[in-house]
């Protein structure tokens, strides 16, 4: 069986999944892209009509949707028109509408019109598809609960990492600190950097020559100011967004990396600082759980314990051979999250999705 999808993303982590999935799936899939097209009122109706002209004729079996289908992008409407070719639809379901919103509200009328109408379309598109993915078993409650789903019709399937880029990475960066901790991400609420600088407050009496290196773009200013309040702005580093092939270097340079979100369903970076043998620190939220084993190939902490996430730091600061410990038990969980590993369980449901 040759199935053929359609594969689209949205940016960030987003695009990095549907553009490894697709290199994992090239070997065994025939794969058909849709470049992206012009959705303004003048040509919107016409590039639909020439999108689905494409999916009528040649009577794909699967079409694979990368990102939750909404109208302002026109997405929603490829959805639709997907259900009248006859071809099974599949949709990958990355975050949950309703609480992003809550931890990153913006003022305004104009904002909130447009995350009501997403999730109009997202409960719409849950409905219209045949089968929904998630990537962890938090994921897949939440989305359950937050969409009202049955959870038979939500089939988790893992992030993967690319384990030669991580993994085969030999280099190495000057981090300044003793210890040289790193964060890497989107800096927003979502992702409870803010905790992070917190922590690293508590911390400076007792780890006088320790620096937090932070790599990433977003409210860059927000956690500068949350910084010099806590008076901690001469240890926070800020690095901006790296360039992709730098990233591994930052792992491989760092004593360890902390990821305080108390909300990813399974974070690419977490796996991504595993695969290069970063000692890592997580919040136990979410679906971090699901791939950390306590004080086995991770730390987990309490984030509603103010104390919880300085103890973690300090603890790894002081221990190197439970930073090893942790470094070779991280490497080898992250075996079982190659892209190629992942892409052989989607292709297995295709295969199911298209008898």
């Amino acid at each position: 069986m040759e199935p053929e999808l359609h594969a689209g993303s949205r940016g960030g982590g987003v695009s990095m999944v549907a553009y490894n999935l697709t290199k994992a799936l090239a070997k065994e899939v025939a794969i058909t892209y849709f470049p992206s097209y012009n959705v303004s009122p003048r040509s919107y109706a016409v590039n639909l009509l020439k999108v689905y002209g494409r999916f009528a004729r040649r009577s794909f079996k699967i079409i694979h949707f990368n990102f939750n289908p909404v109208w302002n992008n026109g997405s929603y409407m490829l959805l639709r028109l997907a259900n009248f070719t006859g071809a099974a639809t599949l949709m990958n379901i990355h975050g949950i509408i309703q609480v992003e919103y809550m931890i990153d509200r913006r003022p305004g009328k104009k904002f909130r019109s447009a995350i009501e109408k997403t999730l109009i379309d997202t409960l719409r598109a849950c409905k219209s598809v045949d089968q929904i993915v998630t990537y962890s078993e938090f994921m897949r409650n939440q989305i359950a609960t937050w969409y009202g789903v049955n959870p038979e019709k939500i089939k988790v399937i893992p992030n993967g990492v690319n384990l030669k880029k991580f993994s085969n990475c030999t280099g190495k960066l000057f981090l300044e600190g003793d210890p040289a901790i790193l964060y890497v991400g989107y800096l927003s609420k979502f992702k409870s950097v803010d905790l992070l600088i917190c922590a690293i407050s508590k911390l400076h009496s007792r780890l006088p020559n320790m620096k937090l290196h932070i790599v990433g773009h977003g409210n860059q200013t927000g956690l500068e100011l949350l910084a010099k309040k806590k008076q901690v702005e001469k240890i926070v580093v800020f690095h901006g967004q790296a360039d992709p092939e730098t990233v591994p270097l930052y792992y491989r340079s760092a004593d360890f990396c902390v990821f305080p979100s108390t909300r990813d369903s399974a974070g690419l970076t977490l796996l991504e600082a595993m695969a290069s043998g970063a000692p890592v620190i997580a919040s136990n939220r979410g679906g971090t759980p699901e791939i950390i084993t306590q004080h086995k190939n991770g730390i987990l902490f309490e984030p509603d314990d103010a104390n919880a996430l300085p103890e973690a730091i300090l603890s790894l600061s002081q221990d190197p051979e439970l930073r090893k410990k942790l470094s070779s038990n991280a490497m080898k969980t992250v075996e079982n999250y190659s892209w190629e590993k992942i892409g052989e369980k989607y292709i297995s449901l295709y295969n199911y999705l298209s008898k």
